[in-house]
């Protein structure tokens, strides 16, 4: 007695089942880890390993905040107004702009 057509056949859906999750798991956890304070590759490796329950060691890890390296720090109203100043004493704009800006910046909620 040997293995017929329909043992056969569900041998080879129960294999390919398997083997789309052991591609789904790493590649998730790859994607999911490279956002995150674990890494691209600890979570590429906890979901070929672990499967879903490293999926969701992967997720439970931080986020990587994302940093602006072109964000300037915030200023001051005493450097806004010696901006406007040095603008004023080398004549680009006049004492009724430099009067303006000078009411704008103290009226409004600088620091």
């Amino acid at each position: 007695m040997g293995l017929g057509a329909p043992e056969i056949i569900l041998i080879i859906v129960a294999f390919g089942i398997l083997s789309v999750f052991a591609v789904i798991f790493p590649i998730w956890g790859y994607k999911a880890g490279s956002v995150r304070k674990i890494g691209a590759v600890p979570g590429l490796l906890l979901g070929l390993f672990l499967n879903f329950i490293g999926i969701i060691i992967v997720y439970s890890s931080p986020k990587i905040e994302n940093i602006n390296p072109f964000s300037f720090p915030p200023q001051s109203s005493a450097d806004e107004l010696q901006k406007f100043k040095q603008l004023l004493d080398s004549g680009a704009m006049t004492e009724a702009e430099y009067n303006n800006q000078k009411a704008r910046i103290l009226n409004s909620g600088y620091k």
